[in-house]
């Protein structure tokens, strides 16, 4: 019976290291998420859409749009959508109200272009689809042997679809070069926006110091 309880005593430290490794074995079993029933998350990779708007928005944090779609457009120079926003309630550029009160066509004259009476020294047509824009440019060369100040400008009564396009073209108020120098630009657009028919409007170049002297043209705009 004393051999029997030595050969116990003697196997101890062997079950000891046996249970040693068992519990450090179980401890790396248990720290496994699959055996504690973990919910395993997969990244998805997905194919990343590139913008070329300039106008396009991003979260700062991210570089990434609402859609997913990586930005180029703000890392290449574009504007922020605050920036257009900023943009977009701006006005443009205007004549000062007594200015604009001067934009009206002068009394009916002898015409030697024309060989008739007209309000206007020169008149242009344009055309476009109904759904597109026209344009035309008007120069308006120097007609005196001096600097002189001007300003000009749609009538009132021109048709809502025309419009100077002021960054085309030269300041709506300045001052003008002497006989032989550059001419004064002004382009104009005619936007339908849908409307068919013929509209016109009427452009006045003034000269504060020489009225006299001033220009005054008509645009027509067939749309179809």
């Amino acid at each position: 019976e004393r051999e029997r309880e030595r050969e116990q005593i003697s196997s101890l430290p062997m079950v000891a290291a046996w249970l040693t490794c068992l519990a450090a074995s179980g401890s790396a079993l248990l720290a496994s998420p699959l055996l504690r029933g973990a919910v395993v998350q997969t990244r998805h990779s997905r194919s990343v859409k590139m913008q070329s708007d300039p106008f396009a928005t991003r979260d700062a944090g991210t570089g990434f749009d609402d859609e997913g779609g990586m930005v180029r457009g703000i890392a290449e120079g574009g504007l922020t959508l605050e920036q257009v926003t900023a943009a977009a309630g701006q006005a443009g550029p205007s004549l000062p109200v007594e200015k604009a009160a001067k934009l009206v066509l002068k009394d009916p004259e002898w015409n030697l272009d024309k060989m008739e009476m007209s309000a206007t020294d020169k008149d242009f047509e344009i055309a476009c689809n109904s759904m597109d824009d026209a344009e035309i440019v008007i120069d308006v060369p120097p007609m005196m042997n001096t600097f002189e100040d001007y300003f000009f400008g749609l009538t009132a009564d021109s048709h809502s679809s025309f419009s100077i396009s002021t960054d085309e073209s030269s300041p709506l108020e300045g001052r003008m070069q002497r006989r032989g120098g550059e001419p004064t630009v002004v382009k104009i657009k005619c936007e339908p926006n849908g409307a068919s028919g013929t509209f016109d409007a009427h452009l006045c170049f003034i000269l504060e110091n020489e009225p006299g002297f001033s220009k005054f043209y008509k645009i027509s705009c067939t749309s179809s």
